[in-house]
């Protein structure tokens, strides 16, 4: 009976193998996209699959993961935030294309907030509602009753119950169905949600590119752009009960993205194999866990699934939603590289700001290029910034290739083709490396940012950390005095999420209260010559806040 129950589950497992392998095949690469660069059938096979998942209960099991207490301590606050995500993302993905032979193509969208706040700060627009059409295509926020919904346990979902689809599929507990499911979700008012400068090109750039390490980076994009959409969307979104909301999904593939972005710019383009990404001092960082210890690059990720926590199991265990674990690799350092994932990997088809940002890095001197650094230890070799040390074990001496889960799918030193992302045109054609940046930046509001962007940093004596900051500062303050202020957390929000308040706000107080200033004096009025001041909330002179 035990052999037969093996066989059972090695033939599951070549079974799931093969028809990732063959959905590739049809499919071609996997490529996620800015929703507003999907067709409008692209778009509603989506919105299918997502109502699919919902009815098939597959989709509630995703919460029961972000909900259960030992996966969310591996999710939040701490350096392993994005490679937490990352696989969640990645099965979440799979399961949707599971669903059947219609959504076998699917990808999960990006949510490309960085152009809503483009948008918002030349202003032609003021929330999210009105600057994105994804918030309006996956059924708004106008539609509903006025209420509260309990999903898997979590009792702060408030709001209008949306009833729009594909929200009309929703169900908030996986023991019910029929006539006791919501079919709707709570969420806000998007139409008064603001796009917050944290998502600004300046504040996000200063956000990937300050930390040198996944642990100095993660934190950052966390508890910035990240948690920031979070609570401006706030309803279900800003909540535990998060993954319940499609624009979960869609915000998390943005933040995978930046992560992508990092990967690129800091580690290099080069392909590693399972031991040298365990050894990689860019791309992989300790820190200690939220419930004691350190993480290990060899670690497998927790996720569990439980109605409401109760009888937490290994996902990968789950009767429903195991076999979209199959292939992925679940451990921190065989999820660096999203061109290693085997038959689930993916990439990404950028342009506008975020094209500028993949294609020109930073000022780092272990931006892009793998220039030769010597180690502080006068005895050792040099190495290259970007590049795994050649040791390869672990601080036991425990051989790191010999601990990888998924062999499978590392990197052998053969090209497979594979790209982490693609740089396209606005008709989404790939442009080329050297293309001018007015190939890929084509919307007007982004273009003007970038403008203003690359002017300011000349004019300030070039690409450094300390100008890139001060940007930030400019944006942040931008927000402030003409953008309508610069927006709190609710208490509740800081409670339950354990924040403090936003990037901007603590450089904006900051500011104001004189214990920072902005360098480049003329940077008020160099903002309002190229945006105007669209909603201002006082009136100061041009080298208010400047040092």
């Amino acid at each position: 009976m035990k052999i037969l129950w093996i066989l059972s589950v090695g033939l599951l497992a070549l079974l799931s193998k093969l028809a990732g392998v063959e959905a590739q095949a049809t499919c071609g690469p996997r490529i996620r996209k800015d929703w507003d660069m999907l067709t409008v059938a692209e778009k509603t096979t989506y919105k299918n699959a997502i109502a699919a998942a919902m009815d098939s209960g597959d989709y509630i099991k995703f919460v029961e993961i972000h909900t259960e207490m030992r996966s969310e301590m591996e999710a939040h606050r701490q350096c392993m935030f994005t490679y937490w995500h990352r696989l969640l993302l990645v099965v979440f993905e799979n399961m949707l294309r599971g669903q059947g032979p219609e959504f076998a193509c699917v990808t999960v969208p990006y949510f490309n907030w960085i152009v809503a706040s483009a948008r918002v700060t030349a202003g032609k627009c003021t929330s999210f509602a009105d600057c994105m059409d994804i918030t309006k295509d996956l059924g708004g926020s106008a539609s509903g009753v006025e209420g509260s919904l309990s999903i898997n346990g979590v009792d702060e979902n408030y709001g209008r119950c949306v009833n729009a689809p594909p929200l009309d599929h929703f169900c908030q507990l996986s023991s019910l169905n029929g006539t006791a499911c919501a079919r709707c979700l709570p969420r806000s008012d998007w139409s008064v949600a603001r796009v917050p400068s944290s998502t600004s090109y300046a504040s996000v750039r200063q956000q990937v590119f300050k930390g040198k390490n996944i642990g100095q980076m993660s934190p950052l994009v966390e508890q910035g752009c990240h948690n920031n959409v979070h609570a401006n969307l706030d309803g279900t979104m800003g909540t535990f009960a998060a993954p319940a909301e499609p624009m979960f999904w869609s915000h998390h593939a943005m933040v995978d993205l930046l992560h992508t972005i990092f990967h690129k710019c800091r580690v290099g383009t080069a392909r590693l194999t399972f031991a040298q990404k365990a050894s990689n001092p860019v791309a992989w960082t300790s820190c200690r866990r939220r419930d004691g210890g350190v993480f290990r690059p060899t670690d497998a990720i927790t996720m569990r699934t439980g109605e409401k926590g109760i009888n937490p199991i290994p996902a990968w265990n789950d009767t429903k939603i195991g076999k979209y674990f199959t292939g992925v690799p679940n451990q921190f350092a065989g999820l660096m590289d999203v061109r290693d994932l085997g038959a689930s990997s993916y990439e990404y088809s950028i342009t506008g700001q975020l094209a500028a940002m993949y294609d020109r890095c930073d000022a780092s001197p272990t931006s892009r290029k793998l220039e030769e650094t010597t180690a502080t230890n006068v005895t050792s070799k040099p190495v290259m910034c970007g590049m795994a040390q050649d040791d390869g074990y672990d601080a036991d001496g425990n051989d790191y290739a010999s601990q990888n889960n998924f062999p499978e799918t590392d990197y052998t030193g053969q090209d497979d083709g594979r790209n982490d992302v693609v740089v396209v045109d606005n008709t989404g054609k790939p442009v080329d490396a050297n293309a001018p940046i007015d190939a890929y930046v084509s919307d007007e509001n982004e273009k003007r940012v970038v403008n203003w962007y690359d002017q300011t940093i000349e004019a300030m004596g070039g690409d450094s950390h300390e100008n890139m900051a001060d940007l930030e500062r400019q944006a942040c303050m931008f927000e402030h005095v003409c953008l309508g202020g610069t927006q709190d957390y609710s208490p509740e929000f800081k409670t339950l999420w354990k924040v403090k308040e936003p990037r901007c706000k603590t450089i904006v107080d900051a500011i104001t209260n004189g214990s920072e200033s902005i360098i480049y004096e003329s940077w008020r009025e160099d903002m309002e010559a190229q945006f105007g001041c669209p909603e201002p909330t006082e009136s100061t002179n041009a080298t208010s806040y400047s040092g």
